[in-house]
């Protein structure tokens, strides 16, 4: 059960780090299974860099059934319930990989315009919780956030001429060409009022966030990896009113609210 300093924490600043809440022996078992997913790389819920390298992974539950235990872990879905205060349901599932020495960045951004303007998601009662499944450090592109920078609601985009008539294509969503990306003035001046944070932590943290926070992560650079679970989910009181016509793994159907395990 969360504390009220740590609920006040997250409403206020729009994360919360959570340190260690997964043990080694988990974090090890979930890791064991990374590396059958080189398997399935031609699935359409695979994306893949340029070079090969896995990027994302969608839904990575119904490849790898072991990684479905974390959808309804009490200390992830329990946690989530508390700071948004409601039921949930799970929108969306997936781990993003950093390879070590090519790992590719992702552009400044908030995770609700997609889900606003492409699933048709009235409002931003969700949540994304974030698994580390490696220590994570300032060189292994870790997730940077702006405090504060989720109070804005839908931000100005940076113009990018060459997505003008890619409106429909769902790469950019996922790719490092990001459809919606915020605009460098505006990263700036979020920057210089509230700074960026680097959230760094070891394997087992899990870090809570919002789906208006700005946020961003720098290309890997290291001789480490830097894989990550990212868990979303949304009130069951802001069901989208029609059916998003982006695929079931990007978008999750079922509405029905989840019940955490003991």
């Amino acid at each position: 059960m969360l504390k009220k300093k740590q609920i006040e924490f997250y409403h206020s600043n729009g994360y919360l780090v959570l340190e260690t809440i997964f043990s080694e022996e988990e974090i090890i078992e979930l890791n064991s299974k990374l590396k059958n997913f080189k398997n399935h790389t031609l699935q359409p819920n695979v994306i893949c860099e340029d070079n090969g390298d896995i990027r994302s992974i969608f839904a990575p539950e119904t490849q790898e059934p072991l990684f479905g235990n974390l959808i309804r872990d009490k200390r992830v879905l329990t946690a989530s319930e508390e700071l948004l205060n409601n039921s949930l349901y799970l929108y969306q599932y997936k781990l993003n990989l950093k390879e070590a020495f090519a790992g590719k960045f992702w552009e400044w951004h908030q995770d609700y315009p997609y889900w606003h303007y492409g699933d048709g998601v009235k409002s931003p009662d969700m949540i994304s919780v974030m698994v580390l499944l490696d220590d994570v450090k300032s060189y292994q592109g870790p997730l940077l956030v702006i405090p504060k920078s989720h109070k804005a609601g839908i931000v100005d985009f940076q113009h990018k001429a060459h997505l003008e008539n890619k409106k429909d294509n769902l790469l950019n969503s996922l790719n490092s060409d990001l459809k919606y990306t915020i605009s460098n003035k505006l990263v700036k001046e979020s920057a210089l009022l509230s700074s960026i944070v680097s959230l760094e932590g070891k394997r087992g943290t899990v870090v809570f966030f919002h789906p208006n926070i700005f946020h961003a992560s720098n290309t890997n650079v290291s001789p480490f990896t830097r894989s990550t679970a990212i868990l979303t989910y949304n009130s069951i009181n802001n069901v989208p009113e029609k059916k998003s016509s982006r695929p079931d793994y990007i978008c999750y159907r079922d509405s029905n609210p989840l019940q955490a395990t003991i």
